[in-house]
């Protein structure tokens, strides 16, 4: 999956591979004019301190927490977590052939 969401009033792509609550997660902050911005990624399946049950959406936001902390990053604003609606990044089909 390959997403779009805000948080903290800032913009972010998420890239996700693998099984829901094992994935592969990669964030990246989109700045102005689609520049991509500093970056951060876990590996849910090797983390020892993973929630399978987790939603996606408190690992993202923990994520991009961390991410704030380690590169001394401020948000833009306190606004919560929420999908960016309407821009689809990828699309992957089901890997049958028709």
């Amino acid at each position: 999956m390959v997403r779009e969401f805000f948080y903290g009033g800032d913009r972010f792509r998420a890239t996700l591979h693998g099984h829901a609550g094992k994935e592969e997660v990669f964030i990246v902050q989109m700045l102005e004019d689609d520049e991509e911005g500093p970056e951060i990624s876990l590996d849910r399946f090797e983390d020892p301190a993973n929630d399978p049950a987790a939603s996606i959406e408190s690992v993202l936001t923990m994520l991009v927490d961390r991410m704030r902390r380690e590169q001394g990053l401020n948000a833009a604003s306190a606004a919560g977590f929420n999908w960016s609606e309407g821009r689809v990044l990828a699309k992957v089909h089901s890997g049958v052939q028709h």
